[in-house]
């Protein structure tokens, strides 16, 4: 592939309580949001999402229609579209990689607490849920959105209702000063990073 290849915008997807900013407890989500989960599967169908082996193991499958990459030190049962990764650099590498390969402009990043925090450095978007719930939790997501470094692009708010157990907003934020990143993608480079195809 060509120098300096420009690289996919990573994104975040959160959903978090407001207040308290709960993002599981027992490695399930405190809440039902049916809504939200639709919402959630519109964002991030065909592109690569990354995810840690906890957020992995508590969906219980790949998530269909999307390039699953499990942060994980330990392979598990094989299955398509699927790998494993043994480290964030592995991770991001073979993210980017794919991401090219399927002309894809986002990674998402989906989980859990430990994932988001290794990859706070470079993430440049998320797409925030905010549930009005004072939930128990044993994950947090405390990242401040301040207005000077993020800019909020878009909210929609949803009441309670059959579907979503909670009141609810999804909002947009996109970080006002984003750097383009670029790497080397060659046919070799990947050896040594860690991927392991399930």
């Amino acid at each position: 592939m060509a120098t300096g290849v420009r690289m996919p915008f990573i994104s975040y997807v959160v959903a978090r309580s407001e207040p308290g900013h709960v993002i599981g407890c027992d490695n399930q989500l405190p809440w039902r949001l049916k809504t939200d989960l639709r919402n959630f599967k519109a964002v991030t169908s065909k592109h690569v999402v990354i995810m840690g082996r906890k957020t992995f193991e508590s969906i219980g499958k790949p998530l269909p229609n999307r390039i699953n990459i499990v942060m994980s030190g330990r392979a598990q049962d094989p299955s398509p579209n699927l790998y494993f990764a043994d480290s964030k650099d592995s991770a991001l590498y073979f993210a980017d990689l794919l991401s090219v390969m399927y002309d894809s402009k986002d990674v998402f990043v989906i989980g859990g607490g430990v994932v988001y925090e290794e990859f706070k450095q470079i993430f440049n978007k998320v797409y925030l849920t905010e549930v009005y719930a004072d939930v128990r939790g044993d994950a947090y997501f405390n990242y401040d959105f301040d207005a000077k470094n993020w800019q909020l692009i878009e909210e929609r708010k949803y009441e309670k209702s059959d579907v979503d157990q909670y009141p609810f907003a999804i909002k947009t934020f996109k970080k006002r000063e984003v750097r383009a990143r670029k790497r080397r993608l060659s046919s070799s480079s990947g050896a040594g990073h860690g991927l392991r195809c399930g």
